[in-house]
This record gives structure tokens, C-alpha cells and sequence, in this order.
């Protein structure tokens, strides 16, 4: 079953079909220092990976992020969209202050993501969410609910999706 329905708005379709591009690109910022970086730091913040397992890992949760947003024909209806959208949403922005922000302002330095964690999916993010809300798509009691598990299914993907890297990469 498929389902058909409309935009309500102009920018919030453009901002939503931005969202896996921005990720991606995010993504890609990650990827490049990601292992330097997790060889830098104490494990308790996180474990060291290889930058093969990182770029398995951020390819597959990015073609996830696609599938999500590009594939809204296949939900049952307008909320369920939004719900997923938003929950993507809350996720990375989450994922700016944690662990982006918090470890850079906590080490002094430098950690992967922050340059598009602050100047793109802040922003992008943050305007998704209080759109669908204005535009009553979704309520502000359902909005932190589904943010809240964005962020903690995105933690327990990209730590799954690692793992499976790193199984991969010992084969």
C-alpha cells in the first residue's frame, strides 16, 4: 500500500529533500579524520575504528538516510512521514552537541563533524522540526518523544553498523 499526499510547503520540501544530502556531506567530514581523531582520544568517549570500518559504517546509516526521505511513497500515511523525518531530524541535531560540540569544547580541539554539525545540520534540522510543528504536521509533545529517539536509534545504529564494519574488515 502506498500513499499519496501533498507538501505543505514549499521550503520544508526543499529543506527535507536537503536533509540526506547534508548528512551525507557530514558524513564525509566525519569520515576524513575519524580515525586519527578516535586514536587521539580516551576510549571511554569512543573506541578507536579504522577508517574503513567508519566509511562502511556512515555509507550504509547515509543510504538509510536517503531510503527515509526519498522513499515517502511506501508510508502508510502524512504523519508516519513526518514522524521519520523529524525523528532523522532530531538525530542530527542531537549529534551536533553530542558528540560534536561537547568533545571539542571538552578536549580543546577538533573533532570530525563539528564544522557541518554547526553550520548545516543545526540549522537544517532545527528548521525541519519547528516547521512540521507550525505547520501542526506534528505536535510539540510528539516532536521531543521522536527526537529523543532519533538520537537513540541512531546511536545504537551507527554503533551496530561499526561493529559489522569491523567484522567485515577482519575477514
Amino acid at each position: 500500500m502506498t500513499c499519496s499526499f501533498g507538501w505543505p510547503d514549499r521550503r520544508l520540501k526543499l529543506a527535507i529533500h536537503s536533509l540526506p544530502f547534508v548528512f551525507a556531506l557530514h558524513n564525509l567530514e566525519e569520515a576524513v579524520g575519524m580515525e586519527t581523531w578516535s586514536h587521539r582520544i580516551p576510549s571511554y568517549m569512543h573506541e578507536p575504528v579504522q577508517t574503513g570500518q567508519f566509511v562502511f559504517a556512515v555509507c550504509i546509516f547515509t543510504v538509510l538516510g536517503f531510503a527515509l526521505v526519498f522513499f515517502r511513497n511506501l508510508y502508510p500515511d502524512q504523519e508516519s512521514f513526518y514522524s521519520a523525518v523529524v525523528a532523522f531530524a532530531g538525530m542530527l541535531l542531537l549529534n551536533v552537541f553530542l558528540p560534536h560540540l561537547i568533545a571539542t569544547v571538552f578536549l580543546g580541539y577538533y573533532a570530525p563533524g563539528v564544522i557541518t554539525g554547526v553550520l548545516l545540520n543545526l540549522p537544517l534540522a532545527s528548521f525541519i522540526i519547528f516547521r512540521c510543528v507550525s505547520l501542526q504536521l506534528i505536535s510539540w509533545r510528539k516532536t521531543i518523544w521522536i527526537c529523543l529517539a532519533g538520537g537513540v536509534a541512531g546511536i545504537i545504529l551507527v554503533a551496530s553498523l561499526l561493529r559489522l564494519g569491523a567484522k567485515i574488515l577482519s575477514l
